[in-house]
């Protein structure tokens, strides 16, 4: 999602801290919908209701409707890049007045942007951005458990909680310190990422060659931002052990990925192992673990292809993982799905790509319990029907 700006001006950053809550002395309780892994809230602005993305590391977005439709006063035009590091142009407006529940916040800053045309993040149905700017003021405290968002002017109790200093400097989103086993790594918490851990390979360089992890690679299309899609990427996922969050939090071994266009991101799949409370005043963090088990997490097992629809390709093989069952039985980048199993995707419309797409990414351990899945692929002069068998480790489709 959103994540900095190139022009980092001291008067564009002021802006960013600009807006105010109505309320004083309140906590509201928010509920949200897990979609695909990410935090979906309903707000209300012009007496209309939409639905946002709750996204700590993304400025705020309206759809670009709104611009228009209030006569939202342009502020400024600035360059940015999204998580994926893709750049490109937008104009800051004031937002008169956006509302969670009861909750009123006035004269914020935000980007417009439609989300409707971009595959597959219009299958999540969101139409904005709930984002770090407009939570500079508050307390979040967020409750995975319970789907639960509970918004504070006043710190509640942090009793078995573990604190830690969060880096906000109300330009992007939070950051927190991780110690990895090569170094001490500051990661921004992102509530718009889906997965766990990626890390900038500019950080790294071969770090993790030298500590001899375990790893998995994927090449293709597999991954999209607000900011758009790139069309081919690289990626290594390795299984890093033994590191921590402060003395009191070790992480017995899980899945960092590191590719040249990505930022040093933790996400949902991660941050559920806590209850999380953020006090953007005070830029302090508080952690308190769910569940007495160590956190640890292998490197997903899985076929080892990725999809992506277009109007004019329809279904067809994105990405794929070095050595999975997919790139084993020889299947291509950009050749069509006919059919996966006994679902027929010959004709697919963008309706039922996206049911697809949400089924299987709510459905994770559904699918990867599957030890077969047949498929249906064509490809300029072909159409062949391929047996895939998994093997252990492999990173999920």
């Amino acid at each position: 999602m959103f994540e900095k700006f190139i022009n980092s001006s001291t008067k564009v950053k002021g802006l960013l801290e600009v807006g105010e809550i109505s309320q004083k002395d309140f906590t509201k309780t928010i509920s949200f919908d897990f979609v695909a892994n990410l935090p979906i809230i309903e707000v209300e602005i012009a007496q209309k209701k939409y639905r946002f993305l709750f996204d700590t590391a993304a400025l705020s977005v309206v759809p670009s409707s709104l611009v228009d439709k209030l006569s939202l006063k342009t502020i400024q035009e600035i360059k940015i890049n999204d998580s994926q590091n893709n750049i490109s142009s937008r104009f800051l407006y004031t937002l008169p007045a956006l509302k969670v529940g009861d909750l009123e916040f006035c004269d914020f800053v935000v980007v417009a942007q439609d989300f409707s045309e971009q595959t597959p993040l219009s299958c999540l149905g969101f139409d904005g951005i709930f984002g770090y700017n407009f939570l500079h003021s508050l307390v979040t405290h967020l409750d995975y458990e319970n789907q639960e968002i509970i918004l504070s002017d006043t710190l509640p109790s942090t009793k078995g909680y573990t604190k830690m200093p969060l880096a906000f400097d109300g330009f992007s989103g939070a950051k927190f310190e991780i110690n990895l086993p090569f170094r001490n790594v500051l990661f921004t918490l992102d509530t718009g990422k889906n997965d766990g851990f990626s890390l900038s390979k500019l950080d790294e360089l071969n770090a993790f060659r030298e500590y001899n992890y375990e790893f998995k690679e994927t090449s293709g299309l597999f991954m999209s931002s607000v900011g758009g899609e790139q069309d081919m990427q690289q990626e290594r996922a390795y299984l890093v052990k033994e590191f921590n969050i402060t003395k009191s939090i070790e992480i017995q071994r899980y899945p960092i990925s590191m590719s040249e266009t990505t930022q040093s991101l933790v996400g949902n799949e991660f941050m559920k192992n806590f209850d999380v409370i953020l006090d953007f005043r005070k830029k302090q963090l508080y952690l308190r673990q769910l569940g007495d088990e160590p956190i640890r997490k292998s490197l997903s097992e899985g076929f080892g292809f990725f999809t992506h629809w277009s109007e004019e390709k329809k279904l067809y093989i994105s990405a794929l993982t070095k050595g999975s069952p997919a790139f084993e039985k020889g299947l291509k980048i950009g050749e069509r799905v006919l059919a996966i199993g006994d679902i027929d995707t010959y004709d697919l419309s963008k309706e039922e790509y996206c049911k697809l797409f949400l089924e299987l990414n709510s459905s994770k351990e559904t699918y990867e319990s599957q030890r077969t899945l047949e498929l249906t692929i064509k490809n300029d002069i072909t159409i062949k029907r391929v047996l895939l068998k998994k093997q252990d480790n492999i990173n999920a489709i």
